[in-house]
């Protein structure tokens, strides 16, 4: 059985030489594309974009920008908070950044709906940020954070060793305008936390292991409301309260509600620990205890 030819309608561009000309104006517009995508001085017009807000410079540094094709621009070193140099751990730093328009929304005539990426701490995050009416809102995720790769946590501490691995989920909300008043919610897990021949403010601090760590929490200008606290391993942890934000990060002051027990696995250097901790005359063990002071000085009472 034959079967029936096709018979495709042919192009008429005016012959041979027509062709080539066409052939020609593609081929060099597309190198002048390549070209300019690769020698465009990406990393000036993302500095002075920075500048131009007051931020370059003092509150976000970073070491290159590229354009990293089909992931968008590729910004590298990306620091936040301390300025390189001035001796304090960046409040955020991540090793690659990465940023491209969300083609779903590119397709409907909204360009402000950007997609995100990062490799940071050892672990990754992504996410969407979207801009409507002067408001910037949008959701991350992070997955296998690094605990003790977070220096301004470890910073924290005289001595020792910090572990875990840590993923969450926050979603965000801020105005341009203010983008102090901004206002996040989210869950974050630390798997397999633990510290280790730590000294804390002046103090020894027991090795301590939790298998599981969750926390539930909303972040409103200078505050940071705990919602929920459960971690469980060597000893058994629930709390609930607020944490005052200052700067520096280690005088940010508690005010916490915590029961703290031990279980079947608290080795006796904790167990002593935990004795220590001060409560109400004929107070049960199970008793919720007030946590006050700093966040770098905390207090019991």
């Amino acid at each position: 059985m034959q079967l029936p030819r096709l018979r495709l309608p042919r192009l008429s561009l005016g012959g041979s030489g027509a062709r080539l000309t066409v052939l020609y104006v593609a081929y060099t517009t597309v190198l002048f594309v390549v070209f300019l995508l690769l020698t465009f001085p990406h990393d000036i017009v993302v500095r002075r974009l920075l500048n131009s807000v007051g931020t370059a410079g003092s509150d976000i540094e970073f070491n290159s920008v590229n354009f990293a094709w089909w992931k968008g621009y590729q910004i590298d070193g990306l620091r936040v908070g301390s300025p390189a140099g001035d001796g304090d751990a960046p409040v955020f730093e991540m090793s690659h950044f990465w940023i491209r328009p969300a083609v779903s929304q590119l397709v409907r005539g909204n360009p402000y709906t950007v997609q995100v990426s990062a490799e940071l701490y050892g672990g990754s995050a992504d996410g969407d940020v979207s801009l409507k009416n002067g408001a910037l809102t949008g959701t991350l995720q992070w997955r296998g954070l690094s605990v003790n790769r977070y220096r301004t946590l470890t910073a924290l501490l005289e001595e020792g060793q910090l572990a875990g691995r840590f993923s969450g989920l926050v979603s965000f909300e801020t105005r341009l305008a203010n983008p102090t008043s901004g206002q996040a919610t989210g869950e974050v897990s630390i798997d397999g936390a633990g510290v280790t021949a730590a000294k804390w403010a002046g103090i020894t601090v027991p090795d301590v292991s939790l298998k599981q760590t969750r926390l539930k929490f909303k972040l409103s200008p200078g505050r940071l409301e705990v919602q929920e606290l459960n971690a469980s391993g060597d000893i058994s942890v629930q709390a609930s309260g607020q944490v005052n934000l200052k700067e520096p990060l280690p005088q940010s002051t508690l005010n916490l509600h915590a029961t703290i027990l031990q279980t079947a696995t608290t080795p006796d250097a904790l167990k002593a620990a935990l004795a220590l901790i001060p409560r109400a005359p004929g107070a049960k063990l199970d008793a919720p205890v007030n946590i006050a002071g700093t966040l770098g000085n905390p207090r019991f009472r």
